[in-house]
């Protein structure tokens, strides 16, 4: 930081446009003259008229004495006896006395009095001059304050050599600093030049509104934006400090947003992040300046991608993200034993959830309990990775089943509901197989049916049908009796998994 010293001499005026007079440089003497000019003598002016009064009065008296003296020295019978001037009185040198002294005093009077409006003026000049560079003195703290050649004032240099682009200053790089005659400090801004960034939607503007209105407006989302950014704050510190050490609590239970702690014997307590109303353009405005910084000036600089590229993507995604949650929410509402989750990635263009099913306590020692579905979306690609489902070999193979298989598929968001009921029922399916192996029956699985063989040529049946558009719980269960080239069908409806489970074992039962 590089702090331009202020004058030390003294200021002889200042115009109202900032320009600054300096004295010339002058001798003893002629300082002297200066000094004695600027003193006011008008007061004396009718105490001379009547000095040269009595001057000249005092010539006549004085010009009778010599001719009088003249007449006597000339005539030899006259002469003259030598006269002594008589003593004052004490009144008379009193009154003298006084008579100067009220002289002096009167001239003492008017002298102050000139000293007294001189110096006021004096100190409202100063008051304003300090009042100026204290206030120029406090912004050279923070800002890069220069003063103009040949005294034209000063200017604030705003220019940042970190710009992205340093080879296009903003009109506003420099700005000049002006005071009025009370010694107020001013910036003198240009006109038409000062920008803000303002994002929005096509089609979805407002009305125009009164500027009143608009700034009430303002102030509220502005207000909710700063909330906001309380609040993630607040949850991120808890959920850093809640996996340190501590010996009040103990973590129960985390999703996206999310956190459940045990206190206590059977007591616990959740915090939760939870969305203020849909996506607004405030949160889009902050996340734009935000991966400006990050792209000008931190980590991101040595990516590839443009700013606004990584921007458009990231805001695409996150459009395209909300979608893809509708659409889970959509099945998981439905189908009362699947619960979703969702997890964060750290990453503007990455999202990802889980839909779990937790099966009822089997009877396989240390059997697999609970199934997971997993949704990943990159932009706007979506891949399904599930557990226990089988893949286009397994499809071929209808005795193959693996409880710790995991298989991925690429889908698109129509076709999304279906898929997941589809890897929902597969999991049903492979988890009943398991049930019905462990006891020993002779079991096979298609894709979303269970077959068993009751007597030779005899097979029974659970077979699923998933419907994402069935309200009552998207999927349903068919019973199918096979006896040769002759099947019957029985429709069983929607089902729990105890209730399902239950069935399994009567048809376990049913087959000895």
């Amino acid at each position: 930081i590089s702090l331009d010293r202020l004058p030390i001499k003294r200021l002889e005026s200042i115009e109202e446009n900032g320009a600054e007079r300096f004295p010339s440089d002058v001798n003893y003497d002629d300082k002297r003259v200066s000094l004695i000019r600027r003193i006011d003598f008008a007061w004396a002016l009718w105490q001379w008229k009547g000095m040269v009064e009595n001057l000249q009065l005092a010539h006549q008296e004085l010009s009778v004495i010599i001719d009088l003296i003249n007449t006597v020295e000339a005539n030899d019978a006259v002469t003259v006896a030598g006269m002594t001037k008589p003593k004052p009185m004490p009144n008379e040198l009193l009154s003298d006395l006084a008579v100067s002294t009220a002289t002096k005093l009167q001239s003492y009077r008017h002298l102050g009095k000139y000293f007294k409006q001189s110096a006021k003026a004096l100190e409202q000049k100063v008051n304003r001059e300090a009042r100026f560079y204290g206030a120029l003195i406090r912004l050279q703290r923070n800002w890069k304050v220069k003063r103009q050649r040949s005294n034209e004032g000063f200017t604030i240099d705003l220019s940042d050599s970190s710009l992205y682009d340093p080879t296009r200053p903003s009109t506003l790089s420099t700005i000049r600093v002006e005071h009025d005659s009370a010694g107020m400090l001013a910036i003198n801004l240009p006109q038409d030049s000062w920008y803000s960034l303002r994002f929005g939607f096509v089609g979805s503007e407002k009305l125009s509104v009164s500027d009143e209105e608009s700034v009430k407006e303002t102030h509220s989302l502005l207000r909710e934006v700063h909330k906001s950014i309380f609040a993630e704050q607040l949850f991120d510190m808890l959920n850093r400090e809640a996996f340190s050490e501590g010996v009040g609590f103990s973590i129960s239970g985390i999703r996206e947003n999310f956190l459940e702690m045990s206190i206590g014997q059977g007591a616990s307590l959740f915090v939760s992040l939870y969305p203020s109303g849909k996506p607004s353009r405030a949160s889009y405005d902050i996340y734009l300046q935000q991966i400006f910084h990050e792209h000008v000036f931190g980590k991101a600089k040595d990516q590839n991608s443009g700013l606004l590229d990584h921007f458009c993507l990231s805001l695409a995604h996150r459009i395209f993200s909300t979608r893809v949650v509708v659409q889970l929410e959509s099945v998981v509402c439905k189908v009362p034993y699947l619960h979703l989750i969702s997890h964060p990635t750290w990453n503007s263009r990455t999202s990802s959830w889980t839909v779990c099913m937790t099966v009822p306590p089997s009877i396989i020692p240390q059997g697999k309990t609970q199934f997971r579905t997993k949704v990943v979306v990159k932009d706007d690609c979506i891949s399904v990775e599930a557990e226990c489902t089988p893949n286009v070999v397994g499809l071929l193979k209808s005795s193959s089943c693996n409880l710790f298989s995991m298989n991925k598929y690429e889908c698109d968001l129509a076709d999304l509901p279906v898929i997941i009921l589809q890897q929902v029922t597969s999991q049903i399916v492979c988890w009943l197989l398991e049930e019905a192996r462990t006891v020993g029956t002779k079991a096979s699985r298609d894709f979303l049916s269970l077959s068993l063989e009751i007597v030779e040529g005899e097979r029974v049946s659970l077979v699923a049908q998933v419907n994402p558009e069935d309200a009552k719980g998207c999927i349903s269960w068919w019973l199918v009796m096979e006896n040769g080239e002759e099947r019957k069908r029985k429709l069983l409806g929607h089902l729990s998994l105890d209730v399902l489970y239950s069935v399994l074992m009567d048809l376990i039962n049913l087959c000895g």
